[in-house]
């Protein structure tokens, strides 16, 4: 048996198409991406007595995977943050080293916060352990606060 194309099924055929691409898009914006500390942050940590003398990028990225860098030494911290849209948790580790490259201690901070729009603030702990994963001194305590990243036009 031979099919036979006809004017009316081909328009039969891209209305059904017309209106579930119509349907998907209607989804699409029904599903709006909520707030998320997802992305860059100039972090600006403000110690007890003022100013830390220093600043920090930090990346919260998919799948909670969080990354961050101080203008204070060599390093880069990796840990892992959880949050929602208007929240945030992360832990990190960052390993120091001594002059002859050699392992000098690891530093560990745990932080909450809250943020909202391109603005970010909050409070942190940071530990320090030698080599041997022995705490050194006492746990110190900092707040923080920061701005989104943006992507600039070259």
């Amino acid at each position: 048996m031979e099919s036979v194309v006809t004017r009316r099924s081909v328009f039969a055929g891209v209305g059904v198409a017309g209106a579930a691409a119509g349907l998907a898009a209607t989804a699409g914006v029904a599903e709006a991406a909520q707030p998320s500390v997802r992305g860059t942050w100039l972090i600006t940590p403000t110690t007890p007595g003022g100013p830390a003398g220093f600043k920090a990028l930090a990346a919260f990225a998919a799948g909670g995977v969080f990354v961050t860098t101080g203008s204070d030494e060599p390093g880069t911290g990796l840990g892992e943050w959880s949050g929602g849209t208007k929240s945030f948790a992360f832990t990190y580790l960052n390993f120091h080293f001594d002059s002859a490259q050699k392992p000098s201690n690891t530093v560990k901070v745990r932080a909450k916060g809250t943020f909202k729009g391109s603005k970010l603030s909050g409070h942190a702990t940071l530990s320090t352990f030698d080599p041997s994963g022995a705490q050194v001194g006492s746990d110190r305590s900092f707040s923080f606060t920061g701005k989104r990243v943006k992507v600039q036009a070259p």
